[in-house]
C-alpha cells in the first residue's frame, strides 16, 4: 500500500478575503443590471414585451359620400371582406409552396400574385401595416380562411369600407373611380396620413375632391400568440368618415340624357355613321352649375379593376371624358363666336348684308383662286341674321377677312377658348386651339409650313382647319351669351359636408370673363340663334312643335376621310334661359339631323314628360 502525503489544506486568509469580493463584486453587477432593467428601463422593456404580441393594424375611414342636388345618394360604401397577412407571418408563406398555393387557391388568384403582394419591397412601403391580398372577397372565401387558419398562420380578415356606385356606369365620367395608391402618390401624400393599404381617387370627382372625400382612419390593437393567431382585441379607435360631396348634378336630367343617347347609339349601329363616341353638357347659365354631364362610352367603377384591360384597349376610348378632353373642329357652331367678334370690333351691324352668288362665280370681291363658297346656297343678298339662321358661309368668310387671323384669334380666346374653363374634373381639361400666325411659327420646323395663308384664316372662320374646341367650353360661351355676356365658371360640387352635417364649403357662381359685348349686339346674336331653331333654320326640323322657344347653333365639322362631327348648342327657354346645353357626336354626320335631336329629346322627356310619352303613343 502507498503512502499517501497528507497534504496541508490551511487556507490562506488573504486569499480568502479576494475571492469573496470577486464573488461579491459579481453580484453587485448582477444586482444593479437587474436594478437598471427593471427599474430604469423596465417600463420600456416591458412594451418591448407587449408589442411582441400585439399588433396594431388602421381601420380605414370609410370615404364621403356623393350625392346630386337633390341629394340622392350617387356613391356609398359597404363593408366588405378583405384577405391580410401579419408582417410577421409574411415572410413563412413566402417560402413556403404550400401555404401560398393554398391562400391562392382559396382567393382564386395565381401564386405568383399572392407571392407579388407578399413581396419584401412592399414591406418597406407598408411598415407594420399587413399585407392586404384580396378585397371584397365575399363571405365564402373569408369562411374558407376561417376554416383554414391553422394551416395559413398570420393570414387574417378584415371588414374594411368599399367604395358602391349606386347605379354601376351612371355618370362615371363624373363621378370617377378609387384604386390602390401608387408609389408615386404614396410619395407625395405619406404626409397627410396615407398608407401602403389606401385606396385613393383615380378619377373624376374621387380624385378632384381626394383630401375632402378620404376622412381620418382608426386603428384596432389585438393580441396574437405566437403562431401570429389573433386572440383578443386590446384598443380601439374609431375611424372618421371623411366629408361628403352635394353634386350640382341633376340625377334625373343626367338618367334621361344616358338613355336618349344610348337610344340613338342603338338606332345607329348598323348605320353608315355608328356612334364611337359623344358627350352632353348641361349647365344653368345664370350660375355654371353643370346640370349633365356625359361621355359615351362610358365604363363600369364598381368593377374598373376588373374590366381595365378591356377599357385600355377598347378603340372608341372610354376612358376619354369628351366633355373635357376631346378635343373636336367645331365646324359652324363656331360661327356665334365670329359674329360676336365682328360685333366686338364694329366691324358689322344688324343692316350689314353680303351677296352669296351661285358657284363657281363665288360672291362678290372673293378671288377664284381660294375656291371658297357656301355649300347650302346660293342665298343671294343675306345679312347676319340669316346667315346664322341658314349658316351660310359668305358673311363668316368676309368677317374674318376682314378681321385677320390674329384679331380673330385674339378675340376668340377671350370669350374661354384656347383656355381652360375651370371645371372641377380630374384629368385636368385641355385647351383645345385657336390658331394664329405666331402659333404656326411654333408648331412647325419648315419655313413654308411656318406661313400662315390667307385661305386658313377663312377656315377658322367657319370652326375649320386647325380650330379645335371642347364641349364645355362651347356651353361656357353659349351660356355666356344667354345671360347678358358674363363667363361663367362651370362646376360640379355645391356643397362640401361633414360627417356631422355640418356645411364645410359652399360654391358660389365665378365670373371669370366678359364677352364686352353691348346689350344690342348681344340681341343680334341672340335673334339669330333663335332663328336656328325656327322656319327655315338648320335645327327646325329637330325643334318643330317644341313647346319652348330655344336658340341655337348646328354645326357639321368635317374630318378628312370620316364622317363629319355633329354639333348642337344653344340654352332654353330662348327668353328666360335655364338651361345651356351642348351635344357633340363624334363622326355623326349633320349636326341638325344628329345632335339638334338629341338635345331636343332630352329636354323633352325632362320638361314636359306627357307631351314627349303622347308622341310616343
Amino acid at each position: 500500500m502507498r503512502d499517501f502525503e497528507l497534504r496541508d489544506l490551511t487556507i490562506n486568509p488573504q486569499r480568502a478575503r479576494a475571492l469573496i469580493g470577486i464573488v461579491a463584486a459579481f453580484f453587485l453587477v448582477l444586482l444593479g443590471r437587474l436594478w437598471y432593467m427593471q427599474i430604469i428601463k423596465g417600463d420600456e422593456y416591458s412594451e418591448v414585451a407587449i408589442n411582441q404580441r400585439t399588433r396594431v393594424i388602421s381601420l380605414f375611414a370609410p370615404r364621403g359620400m356623393i350625392y346630386d342636388r337633390n341629394h340622392n345618394p350617387l356613391v356609398t360604401n359597404r363593408m366588405a371582406f378583405t384577405v391580410s397577412v401579419l408582417p410577421d407571418a409574411a415572410g413563412e408563406i413566402r417560402r413556403s409552396p404550400e401555404k401560398t398555393a393554398l391562400l391562392a387557391e382559396i382567393l382564386e388568384i395565381s401564386q405568383d400574385y399572392v407571392l407579388n403582394m407578399l413581396s419584401p419591397q412592399r414591406r418597406d412601403r407598408l411598415g407594420y401595416e399587413p399585407y392586404r391580398i384580396a378585397e371584397d372577397v365575399g363571405a365564402e372565401k373569408a369562411m374558407q380562411i376561417y376554416e383554414q387558419s391553422w394551416r395559413l398562420p398570420g393570414v387574417i380578415v378584415e371588414k374594411v369600407p368599399v367604395r358602391h356606385y349606386v347605379y354601376d356606369s351612371f355618370a362615371a365620367h363624373v363621378l370617377g373611380h378609387v384604386g390602390m395608391i401608387s408609389a408615386s402618390e404614396l410619395r407625395d401624400w405619406s404626409a397627410y396620413g396615407y398608407g401602403s393599404n389606401h385606396k385613393v381617387g383615380k378619377y373624376g370627382i374621387e380624385r378632384f375632391y381626394e383630401f375632402e372625400l378620404k376622412g381620418t382612419d382608426g386603428a384596432v390593437e389585438i393580441e396574437i400568440d405566437a403562431r401570429q393567431m389573433p386572440v383578443r382585441e386590446v384598443g380601439r379607435q374609431e375611424p372618421v368618415r371623411g366629408n361628403d360631396l352635394i353634386l350640382t348634378l341633376d340625377f334625373e336630367l343626367q338618367a334621361i340624357a344616358e338613355e336618349v343617347l344610348d337610344r340613338k347609339v342603338e338606332e345607329m349601329k348598323d348605320s353608315d355613321r355608328p356612334i364611337n363616341g359623344a358627350a352632353v353638357i348641361i349647365i344653368d347659365p345664370n350660375t355654371g352649375e353643370v346640370l349633365t354631364l356625359l361621355s359615351y362610352p362610358d365604363f363600369n367603377p364598381n368593377t374598373y379593376n376588373l374590366d381595365f384591360t378591356k377599357l385600355e384597349s377598347d378603340s372608341r376610348s372610354p376612358l376619354l371624358n369628351r366633355v373635357t378632353r376631346g378635343a373636336y373642329p367645331p365646324g359652324s357652331a363656331f360661327k356665334p363666336i365670329v359674329v360676336a367678334s365682328a360685333l366686338h370690333e364694329g366691324i358689322i351691324s344688324r343692316s350689314t348684308t353680303w351677296f352669296d352668288a351661285p358657284y363657281p362665280h363665288g360672291s362678290g370681291g372673293w378671288e377664284p383662286e381660294y375656291g371658297k363658297r357656301c355649300v347650302y346656297g346660293p342665298h343671294g343678298t343675306i345679312d347676319i341674321l340669316r346667315g346664322l339662321q341658314v349658316s351660310c358661309n359668305i358673311p363668316f368668310y368676309e368677317i374674318g377677312k376682314e378681321l385677320g387671323i390674329d384679331k380673330l384669334s385674339e378675340l376668340a380666346k377671350g370669350f374661354g377658348f384656347n383656355q381652360k374653363t375651370g371645371i372641377d374634373l380630374y384629368p385636368e381639361e385641355v385647351t383645345g386651339l385657336i390658331p394664329d400666325r405666331q402659333w404656326k411659327k411654333n408648331a412647325f420646323s419648315k419655313a413654308d409650313d411656318k406661313v400662315w395663308y390667307p385661305i386658313e384664316t377663312l377656315d377658322v372662320a367657319i370652326g375649320q382647319g386647325a380650330t379645335q374646341v371642347t364641349p364645355v367650353q362651347m356651353v361656357q360661351f353659349y351660356a355666356a351669351i344667354a345671360n347678358g355676356g358674363k363667363i361663367l365658371q362651370p362646376y360640379l360640387v355645391a356643397q362640401i359636408v361633414d360627417a356631422e352635417g355640418n356645411i364645410v364649403q359652399e360654391a358660389e357662381p365665378v365670373v371669370t370673363g366678359d364677352l364686352g359685348l353691348k346689350k344690342t349686339d348681344l340681341q343680334i346674336i341672340q335673334e339669330g340663334m333663335e332663328r336656328v331653331t325656327a322656319t327655315g333654320g338648320t335645327a327646325a326640323r329637330a325643334f318643330d312643335g317644341f313647346p319652348l322657344k330655344v336658340a341655337g347653333k348646328t354645326g357639321s365639322a368635317e374630318v378628312p376621310g370620316k364622317q363629319s362631327h355633329a354639333w348642337f348648342a344653344g340654352y332654353l327657354p330662348a327668353d328666360d334661359p335655364k338651361y345651356a346645353v351642348c351635344v357633340f357626336v363624334e363622326n355623326g354626320g349633320s349636326g341638325g339631323a344628329n345632335a339638334a335631336p338629341i338635345a331636343r329629346e332630352i329636354f323633352e322627356r325632362y320638361l314636359f314628360p306627357e307631351v314627349f310619352l303622347e308622341d310616343e303613343s
